[in-house]
């Protein structure tokens, strides 16, 4: 494990070294990922925290069928802390891990080449997760009822979990995203169905936000206007 966070932040250091930080209103943009890389990631640049609950939305369009990662946050002590996972689409299953434990979602309606909301929250208190695929919840499942605590490295489209110090291609975002946020609370369910059906009556991310985002690109990550595909 101390070999593994040793190429994490190495991977990353160098990785950060080679483009600069912006802050931007994204409102009427999106992130394109346009190919499979090992190379190519955001890291979301966040105030960190000690969470007692979280949510994580964000808005994605792909015709990705294999696997691939949205969201990882990973501290000094745990790669991928907090990870939102897309399985395979003939199995229709997403993963989502906290701290060691991972829950698994089945069956929900997760579709092709159209714009969908994923959601996912957490709380210590329970331990329990539950994802949201446009405003529609999965049943809740037990993770980890322990803080996330450290220093956040925060990154979309990419598994923060490098072999010999690099990401996996075969797990890279390929498509569009956009309407990020995180937030230190699980989300009610009036505002989750708000976010999905996207109205401005949420409350916005307080750990991040879409409106004001604090992010580097690194490699091949295009910032678009947003495109209303369906």
């Amino acid at each position: 494990m101390a070999l593994k966070m040793v190429l994490v932040n190495v991977f990353f250091i160098v990785m950060l070294g080679m483009t600069a930080a912006l802050r931007q209103d994204m409102q009427q943009k999106m992130f394109t990922f346009s190919k499979e890389t090992n190379t190519s990631f955001v890291k979301l640049n966040a105030a960190s925290k000690n969470m007692t609950s979280a949510t994580i939305c964000l808005r994605i369009y792909s015709d990705l069928t294999r696997a691939y990662s949205l969201f990882s946050l990973t501290t000094p002590s745990s790669v991928n802390q907090m990870l939102i996972y897309k399985k395979s689409q003939s199995k229709s299953m997403f993963l989502v891990k906290v701290g060691e434990g991972v829950a698994v979602f089945r069956g929900q309606n997760f579709q092709l080449n159209k714009w969908q909301s994923v959601c996912a929250t957490w709380k210590a208190d329970s331990g329990l997760v539950q994802l949201w695929i446009d405003g529609k919840a999965s049943s809740r499942k037990f993770t980890t009822s322990s803080n996330l605590e450290g220093n956040f490295t925060i990154v979309l489209g990419q598994d923060q979990n490098p072999a010999d110090g690099r990401l996996h291609r075969s797990r890279s975002f390929v498509g569009m995203m956009r309407d990020v946020h995180m937030w230190d609370y699980a989300l009610s369910e009036d505002n989750m169905r708000s976010y999905s059906d996207g109205y401005t009556s949420f409350p916005q991310g307080n750990v991040f936000n879409w409106i004001s985002l604090d992010f580097t690109v690194i490699g091949n990550v295009l910032v678009e206007n947003k495109q209303n595909l369906y």
